[in-house]
């Protein structure tokens, strides 16, 4: 009863949300939006379905892959701070989406650079996996020293590459939903979908994963293949999210934490809920990003770190998170 009234209530916001973030902006609308459906010949209704409905659908989108990808990572890693940006995963799909766009490989948005990001997640989160020399502070730093390395080379890229436009990509790079559109999410929406399939039907495998390498092993679990499964649901969700709309950092890290706090660490309801407040988070930010300093837009990575560093210490400091889940 108490997961069911959950989901519920969450749902109930993120419709609620989604309506606001269509209302809400820097063009004043005359009229509600329920008035606007099936309109297309004004300013206001222009404003609704070409602008900001792609870009609020967008961010429930994102804020859904990053969630679920979240809850994925500390899951596999095994590791309360393994999100995705911070241990080198989001540099991975960085450096795969900036290396398309200046080789001219491929251009923003298109399926090859997706494409492109997803590997570069996949890749990524292979190395540090195969590099870190245990799971605790190694993992960590292992993940930060090979994002550092990343971010460095994406930026000499972004240096030296003469394609018209690159150095704009710097916005984009702190996350930003601005240039988010039908034809982004066309091109996202399989991948994530994909993945969040794929996270589903791992889910009860990271429960027996969570009792350790050995005990898994034993109850008959192929170790690599469900290892590498979990990269691939990552990449599928990461990937794209990064080559849409860039790096926003701590959603991954935070909403997984909160989820667990509330349902505990079974991974099914874990990871379906993290995608769940993952979205209403991200469209919570945008909507401050575009409102608190109008008609300055703050970057989303920025305005995520800035509003989840502080959360995640009091969280973490309140409760501390069971990670093993009774059998």
């Amino acid at each position: 009863m108490k997961r069911r009234f959950l989901y519920l209530s969450l749902a109930i916001a993120l419709v609620l949300l989604f309506i606001l973030s269509l209302q809400i902006g820097l063009i004043h609308l005359h009229q509600s939006v329920f008035s606007l459906i099936g309109k297309n010949n004004s300013v206001d209704a222009t404003t609704v379905w070409d602008v900001r409905f792609p870009r609020a659908f967008g961010a429930v989108v994102i804020g859904c892959a990053l969630g679920v990808a979240g809850a994925l990572s500390q899951g596999i890693f095994k590791n309360p701070l393994a999100e995705p940006t911070l241990i080198g995963l989001s540099s991975g799909a960085t450096f795969g989406t900036i290396l398309g766009i200046a080789t001219g490989l491929a251009g923003y948005g298109s399926w090859v650079n997706c494409l492109m990001a997803t590997a570069g997640t996949a890749i990524a989160a292979t190395v540090i996996q195969l590099l870190a020399p245990n799971k605790n502070f190694g993992f960590l730093l292992t993940g930060i020293a090979f994002s550092s390395i990343l971010t460095s080379v994406a930026g000499l890229i972004i240096s030296i590459s003469r394609r018209p436009g690159i150095a704009s990509i710097t916005f984009w790079n702190f996350g930003s939903l601005s240039l988010v559109n039908f034809s982004t999410i066309r091109t996202i929406l399989p991948f994530v979908l994909a993945g969040i399939i794929l996270a589903f039907f791992l889910a009860p495998g990271l429960n027996i994963w969570s009792l350790g390498e050995d005990s898994a092993f034993y109850m008959g679990m192929n170790i690599n293949r469900f290892r590498y499964l979990n990269i691939l649901a990552i990449a599928l969700l990461i990937g794209p999210a990064v080559s849409a709309v860039g790096s926003i950092a701590f959603l991954g890290l935070l909403v997984p934490h909160v989820v667990r706090l509330v349902v505990g660490p079974m991974h099914r309801h874990l990871i379906l809920l993290s995608g769940l407040l993952g979205a209403i988070v991200l469209l919570i930010s945008d909507l401050l990003a575009r409102a608190a300093f109008a008609p300055h837009e703050v970057p989303l990575g920025l305005l995520t770190s800035a509003l989840g560093a502080p959360v995640l210490i009091i969280l973490l400091r309140a409760r501390r998170a069971a990670w093993v889940v009774e059998q």
